[in-house]
């Protein structure tokens, strides 16, 4: 009787702990508290209830870890609760078709904010305009790499055609962190600058081409959306971005150099073809341009960026040749975004090395 009040004892403690955890806003991890029950425990394992002691936790844990998870904090720094606390500076200082943007400030930090753009409906209607912008914030919220503008958070209480009549059409903003436009042409920059900038763009691009959502593409490309942040290039627009590949038209038996860049036309996957009305069986000839993305996007990252941050005659002797024979290579575009970013990582590699060197 008495171990079997021992038993209740330990259980009922267990779970008061949980449930302090729960109350103060505590992380602890569960793995750890078991562990912690189980070791304080090691005295009664001779106790024939130890299994029932062992399940009965693991049942509690369970049954209050989603408790839990429900007051885990918003990983983002604004919500609807308070992004209307930021201090609007500059309004309309930029956007598109849209979205507008304005600078505003947020406890002593710049911060900018987009909101659907004041645009008349005759040029671009207001559910498109909602639908993109949702677009772009769902696509950030999706992605992460440090060459991506960093979202904050966002926003999103109605949208229009809701039937609220006596409110604004739309109630849809988003917070990003703030950066500074720049001419890639007449910035100062030293050649490990340079380098490192090249590598940095070209990484973006191999995680673009791999991303979790498919080969995206940068569908509208302008050097205005990309702004310096820390001295660190980042894209800032990713509304039109996309992961639809140049169509072609396929053919099992016959090869057609249909496609751009020298790149074969291949069937469509089993996700796209679940998602179009292409069935080969009855004659479909839909095909795609496997890696025209990847392709388009080094071209625009060339001819925007890379051409000028790469120029041969900026760097020592040493590396002019190799420098030359990749901007070749690179204006033909017959370089893959994988082989861009190993040969800018084996160029940066002795200069990291010798940086870490004199910093020790």
């Amino acid at each position: 009787m008495a171990k079997i009040k021992l038993f209740v004892f330990i259980a009922a403690f267990a779970q008061l702990l949980i449930c302090l955890n729960i109350f103060l806003g505590t992380k602890q991890d569960v793995a750890n508290f078991k562990g912690t029950f189980k070791s304080s425990s090691k005295r009664y394992k001779e106790f024939i209830f130890e299994t029932d002691v062992e399940t009965f936790t693991q049942f509690l844990l369970l049954k209050n870890i989603g408790k839990q998870n429900m007051l885990l904090k918003n990983p983002y720094i604004f919500n609807c609760t308070n992004i209307n606390e930021v201090h609007i500076l500059k309004s309309n200082v930029g956007g598109g078709r849209s979205k507008t943007v304005d600078i505003g400030m947020f406890k002593g930090e710049m911060v900018v904010t987009k909101r659907i753009s004041d645009i008349k409906p005759k040029v671009i209607s207001e559910e498109y305009r909602e639908a993109l912008f949702m677009k772009e914030i769902l696509l950030r919220d999706q992605l992460e790499h440090p060459g991506l503008i960093q979202m904050l958070g966002f926003c999103v209480r109605y949208i229009n055609r809701e039937g609220y009549k006596n409110f604004p059409l739309n109630d849809i903003k988003a917070v990003y962190e703030y950066g500074e436009e720049f001419d890639i042409q007449n910035v100062k920059l030293t050649t490990n600058e340079r380098l490192f900038h090249a590598f940095d763009l070209a990484n973006l691009l191999l995680y673009l081409h791999k991303s979790p959502l498919g080969s995206l593409k940068i569908g509208d490309f302008k050097k205005t959306h990309f702004l310096l942040v820390k001295n660190k290039i980042k894209l800032i627009d990713l509304d039109y971005m996309h992961n639809i590949e140049k169509q072609c038209q396929y053919s099992q038996n016959v090869t057609l150099n249909a496609c751009p860049y020298k790149l074969p036309c291949t069937r469509l996957n089993i996700d796209e073809l679940s998602n179009t009305f292409c069935d080969y069986e009855r004659g479909c000839k839909i095909g795609k341009c496997a890696g025209y993305n990847a392709k388009r996007n080094i071209y625009h990252i060339y001819t925007t960026f890379l051409k000028h941050l790469l120029r041969p005659e900026l760097f020592p002797v040493q590396i002019q040749e190799l420098l030359s024979n990749l901007m070749s290579t690179l204006n033909d575009n017959e370089i893959e975004v994988a082989d861009l970013v190993d040969i800018l990582g084996n160029i940066i590699q002795p200069l990291t090395i010798e940086y870490k060197l004199h910093s020790i």
